[in-house]
């Protein structure tokens, strides 16, 4: 053992490079704790530190007090007066964040889901001390779950709780929302999400909706929350609280229909995020705030029986609230979604985004949209002038993919004086070639239709012969060649690498953007600097892998030139992950993509074996 693991610093930076392995991690820290004395607590805390299931725990009890059907039942082995409690209070007390949303076990392949009724109820079952994680500070409910249960994982020094779905019940919720303040008093961080059972908000309901704002504005100090105010004296209350900094709210007509102008004031909000089913809600909300953080985003789920009030007169009203005070703050990140707009004719982005020309500061924008928009190169270079300190820009199109279907190329036709190869015994082609193997031909066999049983066929056998049940092979999806068929933009895209260089030149903290770029017109920008010396490195991802591409030698020139640090096939460009077992492998990336990979790799291999 060296001693320089006994330093503090020395452990914890050996710990959090085996924290970057995702798939050996857990196992190296399970063998060090095996292993290394010195280490063995240290990587029991890591190991312990998180889980998503109280499986783990439960088992502590499984184990050390359940009898084996083959061992002889004494008083002294099945006594329940004296149970073990050794295993689970050794690791009990390392547990500082449990998810049992659920989200995390979901992505798991091994199948199915430990019960938590059932593990809940094994670690109740004995009189264990309350809570029964006492070091816990974050914890995520399972959707659906009683809030009575909750009560035993609670403890004073909880700071996250998320209950991201509970369904109402007017005497037990109450009850057990009541109490949860005293139990857990130090919540910084809150996830309320109250839903009917049926989907429509009752009036008992909404009567004690005042009962929930009351129980969130208990956490004074309560910096982070998300919740669906069904009334507008819930959404009052909450806008006094002094300490919020981050806001996410799922609203409706019935949430913001009373508010006055500017009632909301939120005094310490930097991030605001909210969900709402129209756009004149939206706008209702936007009116009754007193003042912006420096964080927006805006999600509308409006479906196509609302589509008359979508409209980009409509869109432009609610931009034009946002900034309205512009001149008083720095909006810094602006998401919007949107849902279908009338017409059929497609709108210019830059035009709908004209009222927020005005916030010069921003650094974040995405424009997500259910309707066809064009973005010319003269747009993109406007709207790079009006925000010259853009890091990230998205201008996505949500509607369904469109399937590109490429020909194959036709084959060569053979001159007009050519002949033909000569056909000889051996086969077509040289004289002298190798003999082929004989090609064997099976005719198609057709079955034979079994006759329908007669109604007075009395004793005699109506089937000539028994029926032959057989299983069919398995069949799996084949996956086509990436350029025959793969999704590519719905909308067409406008803007071309002489306007990507532009974006680049003018927003020099750019990295990452995600626009439907034109990849086959490279007129004049075959030379040796293409980008005319523009060259970002901050750009490692970027959205490239379903526009339209030219040659794949002068793309890769291109984009080596002005992106030398990108990497085509990365990040959100990455290939779709392995097909299960017993499935053909696949590769969905278009190719000309993968050769323009291929060569960025090259030049840059290149570059730096001449460094």
């Amino acid at each position: 053992m060296h001693h320089a693991l006994l330093i503090p610093d020395v452990r914890a930076y050996i710990f959090a490079f085996i924290k970057e392995d995702k798939q050996m991690g857990r196992c190296t820290f399970a063998m060090l704790a095996r292993t290394c004395s010195v280490l063995s607590e240290a990587s029991l805390d890591v190991l312990w530190s998180e889980l998503d299931s109280l499986r783990p725990l439960a088992s502590c009890i499984y184990a050390e007090n359940t009898v084996p059907l083959s061992d002889e039942l004494t008083v002294e082995t099945n006594d329940d007066t004296r149970p073990d409690f050794s295993v689970f209070n050794r690791y009990a007390h390392r547990v500082r964040k449990l998810d049992l949303s659920g989200q995390q076990r979901f992505l798991r392949r091994n199948g199915g889901y430990p019960s938590l009724t059932e593990d809940l109820g094994a670690l109740l079952y004995y009189p264990l001390n309350s809570p029964l994680l006492p070091n816990l500070r974050h914890l995520a409910w399972a959707p659906g779950m009683g809030l009575n249960l909750l009560r035993h994982l609670l403890g004073p020094h909880l700071l996250s709780l998320k209950i991201p779905s509970h369904r109402w019940s007017s005497a037990s919720t109450l009850f057990a929302l009541t109490k949860i303040p005293v139990l857990c008093p130090k919540i910084k961080s809150l996830t309320l999400q109250v839903h009917s059972w049926d989907g429509h908000i009752d009036s008992e309901l909404t009567q004690s909706t005042h009962c929930i704002s009351r129980v969130i504005g208990s956490w004074a100090k309560l910096e982070e929350l998300d919740c669906n105010p069904m009334t507008s004296e819930g959404l009052l209350r909450l806008s006094g609280m002094e300490f919020l900094k981050i806001l996410r709210l799922q609203v409706n007509t019935a949430s913001v229909i009373d508010l006055p102008p500017d009632s909301l004031s939120f005094p310490s909000l930097h991030t605001f995020q909210f969900q709402t089913d129209t756009l004149d809600t939206a706008i209702t909300l936007m009116k009754a705030m007193r003042r912006f953080p420096k964080s927006l985003k805006i999600d509308v789920f409006a479906g196509r029986s609302r589509r008359g009030t979508c409209s980009p007169e409509i869109v432009g009203v609610l931009l034009g609230l946002i900034s309205r005070d512009a001149l008083h703050h720095e909006l810094r990140h602006f998401s919007l979604n949107l849902p279908f707009l009338l017409g059929d004719n497609p709108d210019n982005v830059s035009e709908i985004l004209r009222p927020l020309f005005v916030c010069g500061e921003l650094r974040t924008l995405s424009i997500r949209m259910s309707s066809p928009f064009t973005l010319g190169d003269d747009d993109l270079v406007t709207m790079a002038h009006t925000w010259p300190r853009l890091e990230e820009l998205e201008l996505i199109d949500l509607r369904p993919r469109v399937a590109a279907h490429t020909p194959p190329p036709p084959q060569p036709l053979l001159p007009h004086n050519q002949p033909l190869p000569p056909i000889t015994p051996t086969g077509l082609g040289q004289p002298n070639q190798a003999p082929q193997p004989p090609v064997l031909t099976f005719a198609a066999q057709h079955p034979v239709p079994m006759p329908l049983p007669l109604a007075n066929a009395g004793q005699v056998n109506q089937f000539p012969y028994l029926p032959v049940f057989t299983i069919p092979p398995p069949v799996f999806p084949t996956f086509p060649p990436p350029d025959l068929f793969f999704p590519i933009r719905s909308r067409t895209a406008e803007i071309t690498f002489r306007g990507l260089i532009s974006l680049l030149k003018l927003c020099p903290n750019l990295y990452y953007f995600d626009l439907a770029l034109d990849a086959t017109k490279l007129d004049d920008l075959q030379g040796d600097k293409p980008g005319g010396g523009v060259c970002n490195r901050l750009v490692k991802y970027a959205r490239l892998i379903d526009s339209p591409i030219g040659d794949p030698d002068v793309v890769a020139r291109i984009l080596f030139d002005i992106l030398p640090e990108l990497d085509p096939l990365a990040g959100p460009n990455a290939l779709l992950p392995a097909p299960p077992q017993n499935m053909p492998p696949h590769n969905m990336a278009p190719q000309r993509w993968n050769i323009v990979r291929q060569k960025m790799m090259a030049f840059r291999h290149a570059t730096a074996s001449q460094i």
